[in-house]
């Protein structure tokens, strides 16, 4: 198997630092390198980091020369020697297989491709019904390839469960002019350059939830970023019509027709009791801003394709 350069950012992470990096140490392959950056931590991660790299070449720390994610990424990038790259973050654990596993199907797969797996969430503490129900959206979605007709709704591709060629990583700039939420617009990036995604069905990260998850504690990582970022890159990739419509009178409807008027978009917004006002429109595009239970979602899919309106070209939920 080629070499692969795994990218791991690290703030202050001592409570899970020694743990994550065991993991990829215990990888049944040994074909990899470690590109660890510092980002200006505060406690002993950064001491944590010496001592593994003093004890296995395969382990670079690097100290990051800006502030943040993005610009750890993007300084690893260049100091990367693998065929293929990888990320990690600092408090989650690589089940054992993965790296072969992820590098094999890579291996036997066309040009312009992503490979994912599955995801588990674990916490010291009962993981909450929110992840839960995030872990079980994004597995399904992985297991039926329906990444990008769901491209909109959430980020699709868990950020430190991804392997792809550093070749058409760096061919895409997909470091470059990155935007907070950086993993969302990382996997825009692939939509947007035709890339496809091949999944493991195999749970390939073990997904450590604790209340200071960056996700959780960052302005970054607010819905109202998501937004920004996904109705601008709905408007630059897929908008083809003037009969654009919102379903839905809600917070996320809002949200979306607000960044539609910023940007001089003009829609109809509607609630789902007038969705039925569609049908006097010439090729609508809508944006479903609301996601019933599975019942009510199946019959709301169901006459979207009962009148020829395809999900992922027709309409998409956000």
């Amino acid at each position: 198997m080629g070499k692969v350069s795994i990218i791991m950012p690290v703030k202050n992470a001592e409570k899970y630092l020694k743990e994550s990096i065991q993991s990829i140490q215990n990888q049944t392959s040994d074909n990899w390198e470690l590109l660890a950056i510092n980002d200006h931590s505060t406690d002993s991660s950064n001491q944590i980091l010496q001592e593994f790299s003093a004890h296995d070449s395969r382990i670079r720390l690097l100290q990051n020369i800006g502030m943040g994610i993005i610009p750890a990424l993007q300084q690893a990038l260049r100091l990367a020697t693998g065929k293929f790259v990888s990320r990690m973050d600092a408090d989650d654990i690589m089940p054992a297989n993965r790296l072969e596993k992820m590098s094999t199907l890579l291996e036997a797969s066309g040009p312009k491709t992503v490979v994912t797996g599955l995801v588990q969430y674990f916490s010291d503490q009962p993981v909450s019904a929110g992840y839960q129900k995030y872990q079980e959206w994004i597995n399904q979605v992985n297991r039926t390839g329906t990444q990008w007709q769901n491209i909109y709704r959430e980020c699709v591709i868990a950020s430190p469960n991804w392997i792809a060629r550093r070749s058409e990583i760096q061919e895409i700039k997909a470091f470059e002019n990155l935007r907070y939420p950086e993993d969302y617009h990382l996997t825009l990036k692939w939509y947007q350059a035709g890339f496809k995604v091949e999944t493991v069905p195999e749970v390939m990260l073990l997904w450590r939830e604790h209340n200071m998850r960056t996700s959780r504690t960052s302005e970054h990582y607010a819905q109202k970023a998501f937004f920004e970022l996904k109705i601008k890159h709905f408007i630059d990739m897929d908008l083809q019509t003037n009969h654009l419509v919102v379903w839905g009178k809600n917070p996320k409807g809002k949200l979306t027709t607000d960044i539609l008027s910023h940007h001089g978009i003009p829609f109809l917004w509607h609630d789902l009791k007038s969705y039925r006002k569609i049908e006097s429109l010439e090729n609508p595009q809508i944006i479903v801003a609301v996601y019933p239970d599975p019942k009510e979602r199946n019959q709301l899919e169901k006459y979207l394709m009962n009148l020829g309106l395809m999900p992922g070209k027709n309409w998409w939920y956000v």
